[in-house]
């Protein structure tokens, strides 16, 4: 952990509308408006967005589909109750080598979560849809 920045551990409120409960103990950081966390090996990258135009859940995912990489595989789309849940994979070469990538969004009635969460070693695809597949809406009273 780095020991200038917070650590954060379990469920952790990102906005008043989404949570996230990690797996472990990641640090935390705002970056170019971005909410990051990390841990060695697994950085994850959230925004947050508002539904300002009232588009449907569906409406919304076929536009995030319509956006993804065409390098995109292992793409999945969960669909719950009250949030519908899209994901896919791509393999990245960067100067320090191979990052493996999970983009992950999680659409709601009023907004959605877009995350890109990256790991070293492809044995970390696990973690990374843990997390994905724990973003929540919170309920606003």
């Amino acid at each position: 952990m780095d020991s200038n920045f917070p650590v954060v551990v379990g469920r952790y409120e990102m906005t008043r509308e989404w949570t996230v409960t990690l797996p472990g103990r990641f640090s935390r950081r705002i970056e170019d408006g971005s909410l990051v966390l990390w841990r060695p090996g697994l950085t994850v990258w959230v925004v947050v967005w508002g539904n300002d135009h009232a588009e449907t859940r569906q409406s919304r995912l076929e536009w995030l589909r319509g956006r993804k990489s065409p390098k995109a595989f292992d793409e999945e789309v969960l669909d719950e109750i009250g949030v519908t849940r899209y994901a896919y994979r791509l393999t990245e070469d960067r100067d320090e080598g191979v990052v493996h990538a999970l983009y992950a969004y999680a659409v709601g009635e009023n907004g959605h979560v877009q995350a890109a969460i990256y790991f070293d070693d492809v044995a970390e695809l696990g973690v990374a849809k843990q997390i994905w597949r724990s973003f929540e809406r919170v309920a606003i009273q």
